[in-house]
């Protein structure tokens, strides 16, 4: 029996906020970083969420065939490497999906760990938002949170569509989870601010 699991802050069916394409989302929980200003403090702690285990993931992703890949974000995705790449690795195995993934670590950082969970996940991943996130650096362009982080394409899958990242103006979806509102995107200053006095304080 495989007993390999993530834990998970939430999962968004399909989505057109994060990438191009129609996707579907995985937000990690646990995150080692304290970034001011943090998209997603509910993340953060390392004893939240919910466990999912590697074939229920598997499933629930497979069985959507109107999106093109995974965009992976937290919560911090390289806290789980190991067990993230069982999940793509056995995704490939059904169809060749994409693999967008966003991380508060710089390339150079994960590099300079020559962990070989780490680098096996990046070799799993077609294009890697990098960098923390800095709301002084917050400038609300496009698909990635703050001026800082760099768009790495790490193969040839998305080079095409680079052009949707760090351009004027940001989307965001908002959906409904049992008796909870959610949204999907990267969030403005002003949309963030509202945001967290109405549904985090």
């Amino acid at each position: 029996m495989i007993k390999e699991s993530l834990q998970i802050y939430n999962l968004l069916e399909e989505t057109e906020t994060l990438g191009p394409f129609k996707r579907f989302a995985i937000w990690l929980q646990g995150c080692n970083k304290n970034c001011e200003g943090c998209l997603s403090p509910r993340s953060k702690s390392m004893t939240g969420g919910k466990k999912y285990k590697i074939p229920e993931l598997t499933s629930l992703i497979s069985e959507n065939k109107n999106i093109e890949g995974l965009t992976i974000s937290g919560g911090e995705p390289f806290l789980q490497a190991k067990n993230l790449n069982i999940l793509i690795n056995n995704l490939k195995k059904i169809n060749d999906y994409g693999i967008i993934l966003y991380t508060g670590y710089t390339l150079e950082e994960l590099k300079i760990k020559n962990n070989e969970d780490i680098n096996n996940l990046l070799k799993n991943i077609d294009l890697l938002i990098d960098g923390e996130y800095n709301s002084k650096l917050d400038d609300g362009k496009s698909l990635r949170g703050s001026s800082n982080q760099k768009i790495i394409p790490l193969s040839c899958r998305y080079e095409n569509y680079l052009d949707l990242y760090g351009v004027n103006g940001r989307k965001i979806e908002m959906f409904f989870k049992k008796d909870k509102i959610h949204f999907s995107g990267v969030p403005g200053k002003k949309f963030l601010k509202e945001w967290n006095s109405k549904f985090i304080n």
